[in-house]
């Protein structure tokens, strides 16, 4: 889902407070590559479109072949191990299954999900030809790791919307894969935005969107908040980026520390000042 955006404050208030929202004139994209893992073991087991599907674990054994040309996939439900889950598709996640969780207990949430081996090689291959493509649309690339990246789009005349969609197609057709796109004036909303409308989102986020779209969100929901904080703050009576908004900057610090507090604060009112740090070759991983 696309929704306009513009990169200047618009002023709204937050229970009585005037919040200042005047944004830096950057345009800044986070591309997520969906369910990477597994997206890629799809493309080699078409099949299993559709069907929940978890990547992980020790000593799993790969899919075989029968004399009849038919595959023959292991089931979560006979996995005997203390391995953990990689990634999962979709269909896996709506069933409760989620990355780091233990395989025991994601076979009793989805115990006739399939089960297959992770193949890093394969996925180091998809990774470098996704970001190879992208740099042939829009070179000015941070590298995230083997599934995301920042690029920033800021000196790109026109629509960041056409630009965006330029890449996403780019990507499709050197991998075969789809992928989420945030479009924001800084890196933290560009993050948050990838996130809204998975998988194959394209989703722009302007100063307008923070009040309306970004304080419903669970404060976890920014990235750096991890679960240790989040407890803190929901000790606190923080539970959304909205209340971490309104809290005042003092109490922050007598639980948190000036440093950490000073960027919470920031953070909750959509202030992030870090540049794209611009990758030389993409596509390293």
């Amino acid at each position: 889902m696309e929704s306009s955006a513009s990169w200047v404050g618009v002023g709204p208030r937050l229970r009585g407070k005037e919040v200042d929202l005047i944004f830096p004139d950057r345009c800044i994209a986070h591309l997520d590559m969906d369910a990477f893992y597994a997206s890629v073991e799809l493309l080699r087991y078409p099949q299993l479109r559709g069907k929940p599907l978890v990547i992980g674990g020790r000593r799993v054994e790969p899919p075989s072949q029968g004399a009849d040309g038919a595959w023959q996939f292991a089931r979560l439900r006979d996995y005997r191990g203390r391995g953990v889950v990689t990634t999962a598709t979709y269909e896996a996640r709506a069933l409760g299954v989620h990355s780091g969780m233990g395989l025991m207990t994601a076979a009793r949430l989805a115990p006739d999900a399939f089960l297959l081996p992770a193949d890093f090689a394969a996925y180091r291959d998809h990774s470098m030809r996704f970001k190879m493509a992208v740099a042939s649309v829009a070179p000015q690339i941070e590298d995230r790791g083997i599934d995301e990246i920042y690029i920033d789009l800021t000196e790109f005349p026109g629509d960041p919307a056409r630009i965006a969609r330029r890449i996403k197609e780019a990507v499709r057709t050197a991998t075969g894969l789809s992928c989420s796109i945030g479009v924001a004036p800084n890196k933290l909303l560009a993050k948050i935005a990838s996130e809204f409308d998975k998988p194959d989102g394209l989703t722009l986020v302007g100063a307008e969107d923070l009040p309306v779209r970004i304080w419903a969100l669970k404060a976890i929901k920014i990235h750096g908040i991890g679960p240790k904080s989040a407890k803190r703050l929901e000790q606190l009576g923080i539970h959304r980026i909205g209340d971490l908004a309104q809290t005042d900057l003092a109490l922050l610090e007598a639980h948190f520390g000036r440093n950490y507090a000073a960027w919470l604060h920031a953070a909750a009112h959509g202030r992030d000042d870090r540049p794209v740090v611009i990758e030389t070759e993409p596509g390293g991983v």
